[in-house]
Parts: C-alpha cells; structure tokens; sequence
C-alpha cells in the first residue's frame, strides 16, 4: 500500500518572510502548510529566514507542532528584490537549481501569495515553466489598488498593472482569499486559470482561564488600514475603561500611538503590550471582556477583502466582537448575533457598542456563543482541503 505522503502532492510554498516574524502572513502561510501536510501532503515552506535554528523553535513560538510532512527551509536567495547583473543571473540559476531538485514530475506544485517582490514574481512564472509544474498564486488584495491606497503615482500603478496581468495570465490556479476579492478579479483581471475561495482560519487552541484584566482589546499589526486610531479614541469616550494594545509592527507607528493616547489622556488606560508571541497574545486577549476589529474606510484591503485573523481569534476564545462594519466583515459576520458591528471610523459608535457588551451580560453571552460557533466553522484545515482540491484539479486533463 502506498504512503500517504506517496498519495499526495509536494508543495513548494516560497514566501519572502522571516519566520515567525511580526505578520499575520507568517502565521497563515505557516497553519495552512502544516495543515496540508495533515491530509497527507509534502509541503516545503521556503522562507528568507528563521529566526530560531531550529524549524521545530520556530514552529513553537507559532504556537505549532512539528509535523513530519512539513519542512521549513531558509533561502535567503528567495528575496530578489535588490539582485542586479551578474548577481542577479547566479542568483536565479541557483534558485532555479534548488527548486528542481525539490521538485517531482507530476505531483509538484509552486506556490506563493505576495507582489512585493515583484522579480522574485515573475521569477517564479518562469520557473514553473521551465520545471513544467503548475504554479497557484493565493490572492489577499488587488495590489493595485492597495497602491492607489497609498498614494503611488500613475507610472507606479502601471507597473503594478502588468504585473499582476501577468501573474493572473500565468497562473495555473489562483487562490482567492474573500468571496468579494474572487468577483473583484474575475472583473479586473479575468484570471486564465481556476480560481477558489479558501478564507481565513483558525485553529483551535488551549488557553487557560484567566480573570478579565481588560474591558477591551486591539490585537494585530498597526499599519493605518488597520483603523487602530479609532480605538483610542473609543476608549477616550468612555471614562474608566481600558484597553490592551498587542502589537508592535510597524514600531514607528506603536510610537505615533503612544503619542496619541498621551495627547488624549490615557496612558493610564491603555496598555501597550508591543509585539507578542502568538499564545501570549492569544492569552491576553482572553483576558478581555471584548475585543475592538477596526478598519479604515478609505482603503480597499479592509473595506472589501479582509476576514481578520484576530477576529476569528478572538471568537474562538469566547471574547465577543466589536467589528467595523464592511463588506468585508458582512459577507461572514451577523450584526448583532456574531458580532456587534459599528459605522467604520466612528468612535462614539464603538464606545456605545463597548458599553453595550459590558453592562448587558445576556448580549456578551450570545454573541460569545455565537462567535464560537463562527469561528468553528472556519479552520485551517478547511482551509487546506480547498487549497488541496485546487491543486488536484490541475493534474487532471
């Protein structure tokens, strides 16, 4: 009888990030890796770094197990961004080298999720070709847009054009993270290969009670379309409350926010806990009695494309949900059974929302039920199988 790992195909996932890193994106690419490998799968996490010697450090400070069809490698040759002449002709053989000798006719699949680098991209396309293995690009953001977002000039956002084009052309599969990101590109970009929706997870995790510390709670990354200010503000409209601040990337905008919660008098109400590995922030964020999802309305990422983490996080430790009301977050969320949902950017708003869940315990009772609930129906292992039947699929003619 044949091994499952015989039975199943090898991923090459390349993603140019360190590990575990300071992103959400390290964690997602990590639990959808480890949860392939649990349906029988060879996958190979190609990364620029560990920072542990260690794979199995690096997966601990995740919050994962090791798992024996899962192997996270270092190549720091991944990252091409800055690679120019003969450096940049060795570099690319080499890296062409190294994926073929992971590769297996016939049951191998290239995969990656990130623009950023647009020459490790297009890199990418053609070493697919070359090795004659299908390539699956997974989708968070119309990039374009996200640089129109953040004020690039036409010559920028041209380029930006092409290339997604290009990658949307090429690809054998295309991974989409959000039903509303799925009809956006079939409209902008009319994707010549298949496309599947496989939306965030998460993964069940023990978290040992704790007494409630916080009324409220922001956990996550801090760039501006994550709405953060927002929960400053919140927090200033509601006399003796706190709130938990767990995150610190990017640091120049942890300090912007401590400036702000000094400007407005809280610095005794706001605890700002930087960054955190992953089961000390899930712990934190279970000693909340809510936790705060804000978004920015003015960019397209949170407004359109984006099923936070953190939320599901938050729901599958019981702590009910104050989200920002967009489509986004309405293609999953009930107002008012899973979530309470607020007018995005409004800060009174919230602070009545806030106050809602702590004087109501009947509310923050459902919406607890609730939230679990949601939050079970969303697992990475779910998650997987739909990155799993894309990738059968292109085998089949």
């Amino acid at each position: 009888m044949r091994s499952s790992a015989a039975q199943g195909l090898r991923f090459l996932y390349v993603h140019p990030v360190n590990l575990p890193g300071v992103e959400a994106n390290g964690v997602q690419a990590a639990e959808t890796c480890r949860a392939l490998a649990e349906l029988g799968h060879e996958v190979f996490l190609i990364v620029k770094k560990l920072e542990e010697e260690a794979p199995a450090a690096v997966l601990a400070r995740l919050g994962l197990a090791p798992h024996p069809g899962l192997f996270l490698v270092a190549e720091p040759a991944i990252r091409l961004k800055n690679t120019s002449g003969l450096r940049s002709v060795l570099v690319r053989g080499l890296l062409l080298w190294f994926l073929g000798a992971l590769s297996r006719r016939g049951r191998t699949v290239l995969y990656f999720r990130t623009l950023k680098d647009s020459r490790l991209a297009r890199f990418l396309l053609a070493a697919a070709r070359l090795l004659r293995v299908p390539v699956i690009y997974e989708a968070h953001k119309i990039y374009a847009e996200k640089r129109v977002d953040q004020g690039f000039q036409e010559e920028t956002l041209r380029r930006v054009r092409r290339l997604e084009g290009k990658v949307f052309a090429r690809a054998h599969g295309v991974i989409a993270s959000h039903p509303l990101l799925e009809a956006a590109l079939k409209e902008e970009y009319a994707p010549a290969g298949r496309v599947r929706v496989a939306p965030n997870g998460v993964r069940q995790v023990e978290v040992a009670p704790a007494a409630k510390e916080f009324d409220a709670v922001y956990a996550g990354s801090l760039f501006p379309w994550k709405g953060v200010d927002v929960c400053l503000e919140a927090l200033a409209r509601a006399p003796g409350r706190t709130l938990a601040v767990v995150g610190g990337n990017p640091e120049e905008r942890l300090a912007e926010l401590c400036a702000r919660a000094a400007a407005l008098g809280l610095l005794d109400r706001v605890h700002f806990f930087g960054q955190q590995p992953r089961q000390a922030a899930l712990e934190i964020v279970a000693r909340a009695r809510a936790a705060f999802v804000p978004l920015d309305p003015e960019f397209a990422e949170g407004d359109r494309y984006t099923f936070p983490l953190k939320l599901l996080e938050a729901m599958m430790l019981g702590v009910p949900v104050l989200a920002a009301d967009s489509p986004a977050i309405r293609t999953f969320v009930t107002e008012g059974r899973d979530a309470l949902l607020f007018p995005r950017g409004d800060a009174s708003a919230l602070a009545a929302a806030l106050a809602r869940v702590l004087v109501e315990p009947g509310l923050a009772a459902r919406l607890e039920e609730s939230g679990r609930a949601l939050a079970a129906e969303h697992s990475f292992a779910g998650r997987a199988a739909r990155v799993a039947e894309l990738a059968r699929s292109l085998f089949c003619h």
